[in-house]
């Protein structure tokens, strides 16, 4: 059971319209995390929301998305979680999402916040978001997830269903390459992607593999039931190329929360080609979480219109 009730905290408060207008830009900094140095990302103004980013990445390549999230009307913080963008690798037996869950919590303690009004997470992101707010409920007004790890269900026979284990690492592997080679905007993408992808591999090719070996036996979907029945809202997102987290995955998750979802068009890595998209994903998480007052509340930033 998680630790804390959701009951129990002080209320977010509610984020003020930024007179500007202007896109809230991203910098970057540093700070000691279980005893190790660990590098993130914070954008924007109001009150605090966290970004997990996805598997074999950083916050680098999530840049845009991160401050179209800003631009809702929050103040970002993205770490780069252990094992990626050079953060040291969980011990052996912290391994699992609830130990990034763990984790996350001792970086919110470590940058001084105590409750965020979003927590926000990309496919791994979105099983790390899950642990964290299952495991803390106390410390989320509401949770996104976009693209999430969390189901088992990998395919749906007539008479058979097929798990994530049972996915064999060649199926991965075509649907990574297929999911930039689809992509409308796989010129934007593929060096976004790269910059990341091929200098986590370098620097910790064992440690990629671990983690990998983990999410394919992700079930999160009693966490997510849990989390909606504390009564923090859950929105769930999935775009309709997505060849890396299937359809039934997506629909175990959205069930779970006891939401419709919300299917946009695009690839795994839609968001990142699309920060747009991702702010009205954001604003509407916001409204949910009481952290934003209204839609109308939120300016709408040059660089996104553009």
């Amino acid at each position: 059971m998680p630790a804390e009730s959701a009951g129990h905290s002080d209320p977010v408060p509610v984020a003020a319209a930024d007179p500007s207008g202007e896109s809230p830009r991203v910098s970057w900094r540093s700070v000691t995390v279980d005893g190790y140095r660990v590098r993130y990302c914070v954008a924007g103004s109001g009150p605090s929301a966290l970004f997990l980013h996805g598997w074999g990445l950083r916050p680098n390549a999530y840049r845009r998305p991160i401050e179209a999230m800003a631009s809702a009307g929050c103040r970002v913080y993205a770490p780069a979680l252990p094992g990626f963008g050079g953060t040291r690798e969980l011990d052996p037996e912290l391994r699992t999402f609830a130990g990034y869950g763990r984790w996350v919590g001792h970086f919110l303690d470590a940058v001084g916040g105590d409750r965020v009004a979003l927590v926000a997470g990309h496919s791994f992101g979105g099983g790390v978001a899950t642990a964290f707010v299952h495991e803390q409920p106390g410390r989320a007004s509401a949770l996104l997830l976009a693209n999430a790890i969390g189901s088992p269900t990998w395919a749906l026979f007539p008479n058979e269903v097929r798990t994530m284990v049972q996915r064999p690492y060649w199926d991965w592997g075509r649907h990574f390459g297929a999911d930039l080679l689809y992509s409308p905007r796989f010129l934007r993408l593929l060096p976004t992607l790269l910059e990341d992808f091929i200098p986590n591999l370098v620097q910790n090719p064992l440690g990629m593999f671990r983690t990998g070996e983990f999410i394919r036996r992700a079930d999160l979907v009693n966490e997510v039931r849990i989390i909606a029945r504390l009564g923090i809202p859950v929105s769930v997102a999935w775009s309709d190329r997505d060849g890396l987290v299937p359809r039934s995955a997506f629909d175990d998750l959205r069930r779970a929360a006891g939401v419709a979802g919300v299917v946009v068009e695009g690839a795994h890595a839609w968001l990142i080609a699309d920060p747009a998209g991702f702010r009205e994903l954001a604003i509407s998480a916001l409204v949910d979480s009481g952290a934003v007052t209204s839609r109308s509340a939120v300016r709408t930033p040059d660089l996104l219109t553009s």
